[in-house]
């Protein structure tokens, strides 16, 4: 069956799979422009009850189609997945425009410039060396999945504010709405190899990671990982400056390398590491482990905890050198300022003299 025919059937099957509710319902399918301008097609089933349906994307179950997985399971799943998320009422929408209402809510996801100039055509953004920052309503979460809202310029518009409010907003909320996850790799690890365990052995998750961390040498922490707490969109966690100066704090100052739109890897510069190398193995990750749309960025970057900036390693030297810039210009001016502060206070001195001749004006030349 091609993907087509999948599209297809699906659209005309999936009544089947539903309650009697649906029998009605309106059922579609539209191409959406996801991260990284990837295109997928998402099945929306309407009802007169509600005017917003979750959006399911047909494409990863066509996957599975070709992978062995029988059309009927595959029919029953997103029959499931769709139930599971179904608001049965009507969405305010005037709520929603009205920024008083949605402004605890606002979130931020980070994402890369270039490889969304589609996505980004109708969307404020922040921009933040290659990457970019978008906003979103959240309207539910849970583990490893959120629904929410994204903010167009329409929206935006609508709300009354600026780009740079909705920005501060989205910051100050995310220790509420997304609150970090900053652990060691190796604790992740052990994580994954508890579950595997748990599962294998037939032990609680608790007596698992036990187990688990037991296996593990006990070194020095190289490489962290930060993300929210649903893992979803986690790496905007690295927008919040509160957070990195937390870490630093810990840490000293550190790399960031983008894992995915989901996570950032983070590595102490007293690590030893070479940036180079670091910026490889980020390419190499995204080549063969990161699925397309999850992809964040094929650079470095760097936090410096004294300047509260960061930036991408490979403008080290450029951004070097600008602060010297800096600094030298300041410096000038610096002399300049006092120069005129005493010509002033000679004038002023001058004036009080009672002399019939002018005033003599005095001059300093830089």
């Amino acid at each position: 069956m091609d993907y087509r025919d999948f599209v297809e059937q699906v659209k005309e099957q999936i009544r089947d799979y539903l309650p009697e509710k649906f029998r009605n319902a309106e059922i579609s399918v539209h191409e959406i422009i996801k991260n990284n301008d990837c295109r997928l097609d998402g099945l929306s089933i309407r009802t007169e009850e509600s005017n917003v349906s979750p959006t399911i994307y047909l494409n990863p179950y066509y996957a599975k189609l070709q992978d062995g997985a029988g059309m009927e399971d595959i029919l029953a799943v997103i029959a499931d997945i769709y139930q599971e998320h179904y608001v049965d009422q009507k969405m305010d929408i005037d709520k929603i425009m009205d920024y008083d209402n949605v402004k605890d809510r606002i979130i931020c996801k980070l994402i890369n410039e270039e490889a969304n100039r589609d996505y980004l055509k109708n969307k404020p953004y922040t921009k933040m060396e290659d990457l970019a920052v978008v906003y979103q309503i959240l309207m539910d979460k849970r583990d490893y999945e959120q629904a929410s809202i994204t903010v167009t310029d329409n929206l935006l518009e609508a709300f009354g504010v600026s780009l740079e409010d909705i920005h501060e907003q989205a910051i100050r909320n995310m220790d509420i709405l997304q609150p970090y996850s900053f652990r060691g790799i190796s604790e992740t690890v052990i994580d994954l190899m508890a579950q595997n365990i748990a599962c294998e052995e037939g032990i609680s998750i608790e007596d698992a990671r036990d187990m688990a961390a037991s296996m593990m040498p006990e070194t020095k922490e190289m490489m962290y990982v930060l993300t929210n707490d649903t893992k979803v969109d986690g790496a905007a966690a690295i927008l919040n400056d509160g957070i990195r100066q937390e870490i630093a704090d810990k840490i000293g100052d550190f790399y960031v390398l983008p894992s995915s739109v989901h996570e950032v890897l983070i590595v102490p510069k007293d690590a030893g590491c070479d940036r180079k190398e670091l910026e490889q193995m980020v390419k190499e990750v995204n080549n063969t482990e990161v699925a397309a749309h999850e992809v964040l960025s094929d650079h470095v970057y760097e936090y410096d905890a004294k300047e509260h900036e960061l930036f991408r390693s490979d403008k080290t030297e450029e951004r070097t050198n600008a602060r010297e810039h800096r600094e030298e210009k300041g410096e000038r001016h610096s002399l300049k300022d006092r120069l005129a502060e005493k010509k002033d206070k000679v004038n002023k001195a001058d004036l009080g003299k009672e002399e019939p001749t002018a005033v003599k004006k005095k001059q300093a030349t830089l």
